[in-house]
C-alpha cells in the first residue's frame, strides 16, 4: 500500500479538501489515494507539501526526524551562530548514520529503491556523465581538427 493510499484511508476528508484546494473534482471517493498520487504527479511538490500536512503520522514522523540536540551535545554560547553550527553538524551526522542504515528503502509510492551505494545520488552520477559526454566530443573535434590540419599541411 502507497503512503497516498493510506492517507486516503486514515483521513479521507483530508485527501478531499486537498484535492478540492487545487481546484480538481472528486469523480470516485473510493479511489482517493490514486487521486492524490495523480495529483502530485499534475501539480509537483506544492501538492506534496499539502498532502504530507494532512498525514496521519505528521506528528510521530517529525519528532522521528527532527535535528534536536541534546544537552550533552551542545556547545558554545547559545548565539545564532552557534546554534546553527551544532544544527549543521548534527545534521550532517544524523543523515549520515540514517543513510547508512537502509540498504533499500521505500520510495513515497510504495516501491522499493536500491540505495547508492557509494554515496552518490542520481544527480551527481549524472552529472559526471554529462561532463564525461562533453569530454568525449571535445576529444573527437579536437583530434578531427588536427588530423585535418596536417592533411592540408601534407598537401
Amino acid at each position: 500500500m502507497s503512503d497516498y493510499n493510506d492517507i486516503a484511508k486514515r483521513n479521507p476528508q483530508g485527501a478531499v479538501s486537498v484535492i478540492s484546494s487545487f481546484g480538481y473534482e472528486i469523480v470516485d471517493r473510493s479511489n482517493l489515494g490514486q487521486s492524490l498520487n495523480e495529483l502530485v504527479a499534475q501539480e509537483g511538490e506544492p501538492a506534496l507539501k499539502k498532502i504530507m500536512e494532512i498525514h496521519p503520522d505528521k506528528d510521530i514522523i517529525l519528532e522521528l526526524f527532527s535535528n534536536q540536540a541534546t544537552d550533552t551535545e551542545k556547545k558554545g554560547c547559545d548565539c545564532s551562530s552557534c546554534n546553527e553550527k551544532n544544527s549543521d553538524k548534527n545534521f550532517e551526522r544524523n543523515f549520515e548514520r540514517n543513510f547508512e542504515r537502509y540498504d533499500n528503502f521505500s520510495n513515497f509510492s510504495g516501491n522499493a529503491v536500491e540505495a547508492p551505494k557509494n554515496g552518490n545520488t542520481d544527480n551527481t552520477s549524472s552529472n559526471s556523465s554529462i561532463l564525461a559526454h562533453q569530454t568525449n566530443n571535445i576529444l573527437i573535434v579536437a583530434s578531427l581538427f588536427i588530423a585535418t590540419v596536417l592533411i592540408l599541411k601534407i598537401k
